[in-house]
């Protein structure tokens, strides 16, 4: 059954992310990212198998590190400021929202 979960979970939050990266792009793979950050930071310390599921195949198909790293490539083929912008951007707003999750968990 946790086999099971797992496949429709990844496959769900990779077809979220698809969806957005397509309809949104940078704007689209930041917001999952920040998305997965919190989620994250609210599973933080249920403990469970499907909760393991939810994060590591939902959202872990959601978010994306090599969708962050092809915008980094190609906004900094034209500006290196926007690159690093776009990067410290992501991160900061990342560990913000992860820090959210954990203090409005359900731990």
């Amino acid at each position: 059954m946790i086999v099971f979960l797992f496949v429709i979970a990844a496959a769900f939050g990779a077809a979220i992310r698809w969806k957005a990266s397509v309809r949104w792009g940078k704007l689209g793979t930041w917001s999952l990212n920040i998305a997965g950050a919190l989620a994250l930071g609210l599973l933080v310390g249920l403990g469970n198998s499907v909760t393991t599921v939810l994060g590591t195949a939902g959202v872990g198909a959601m978010t994306t590190v090599s969708g962050l790293a092809r915008e980094l490539s190609v906004l900094g083929s034209n500006s290196r400021l926007h690159a690093l912008l776009y990067l410290v951007a992501t991160l900061i707003s990342g560990v913000a929202a992860a820090w959210v999750g954990v203090h409005w968990g359900f731990s």
